[in-house]
């Protein structure tokens, strides 16, 4: 070969490597992905299922947490990442399975999603058999993967292991709705009461206690009873302490119940709902306290119920 062809395809073939290493860096280092947000780990790390595979995504200090509400960003902080909650992130992929967060962002339809289905759609009972199918899942997946190690050889066995990713996030979305849509069919509202409570309060009056045991005096002689329990918080002061706050009166709603003698396997997980669902104006001090409120609801199987 003569020398001057020689050093132009040894100059082509060092372009072609040069560009192929900068597009890789690009990838690595700007990357962008979106998923449900499945759990958290340790560290302070959430785990995220996306379309094709499942990464720990890594939160630091300078991670910025934002929701969006309209166009407008609300800075919020890691608690607010909740299973179940659609998220876009924004960072650099360390490994397959590893993803450094700089910026995380969702909505807050999308939050209130979350929140729902924290609020306890599922009894502690259906969480359980939820949580032994996801596991049953993930068995049946790790075998599928070393089947096909053993026969197609390790790159066969990667794609396999993402197809099968694929399969049990769908079986797992889909079981979850048809899980809410199931109890959602399967029990009837009796009745509903309304408990009110001071400004940065979730003490319960005497007159709203004597109403709850009354009201659970009630459901102990309904045949197939479940009660639901949510509790909100005036849109006024800190987002954080507003959540906060109501989760504490939905649990203390629940724990005067459960002394007035319904048993917790007939509760759902009390749901505090933050300032999601206000029935009033928040700039005047009579529609703050309408909004300071818990709502105790009493369901009954349809399939038990006394026909």
């Amino acid at each position: 070969m003569r020398p001057g062809r020689t050093a132009f395809c040894t100059l082509m073939a060092a372009l072609v490597v040069a560009g192929l290493g900068a597009s890789s860096l690009a990838w690595a280092s700007g990357a962008t992905i979106r998923g449900i947000i499945t759990g958290r780990g340790e560290n302070d790390s959430v785990i995220v299922q996306t379309d094709s595979a499942r990464l720990t995504i890594t939160l630091t200090d300078v991670t910025r947490i934002r929701r969006i509400d309209g166009i407008r960003p609300v800075i919020v902080s890691s608690a607010d990442l909740v299973p179940g909650l659609r998220i876009k992130a924004e960072g650099m992929l360390d490994t397959a399975d590893t993803f450094s967060a700089t910026k995380i962002t969702f909505t807050r339809d999308d939050f209130k999603i979350a929140a729902a289905i924290q609020a306890g759609i599922m009894s502690t009972d259906q969480r359980s058999l939820v949580n032994e199918h996801n596991i049953q899942g993930n068995t049946q997946e790790l075998t599928a993967q070393k089947a096909a190690l053993g026969q197609q050889g390790q790159e066969l066995a990667t794609q396999g292991g993402r197809i099968a990713s694929d399969e049990q996030k769908m079986i797992a979305t889909a079981g979850l709705l048809n899980t809410r849509i199931s109890n959602l069919d399967d029990f009837t509202p009796l009745k509903s009461i309304t408990i009110r409570f001071s400004n940065n309060k979730y003490d319960v009056s005497n007159a709203d206690r004597a109403m709850l045991q009354q009201f659970a005096e009630q459901a102990r002689a309904t045949n197939g009873y479940m009660i639901q329990v949510q509790a909100f918080a005036s849109d006024v002061g800190p987002y954080q302490l507003n959540q906060r706050l109501s989760l504490e009166r939905a649990n203390r709603v629940t724990q005067i119940l459960q002394q007035s003698g319904v048993p917790l396997t007939n509760v759902f997980v009390p749901a505090g709902m933050g300032v999601t669902e206000q029935v009033a104006t928040n700039k005047t001090k009579q529609g703050q306290a309408e909004n300071r409120r818990a709502v105790v609801t009493l369901l009954q199987n349809k399939g038990l119920a006394t026909k």
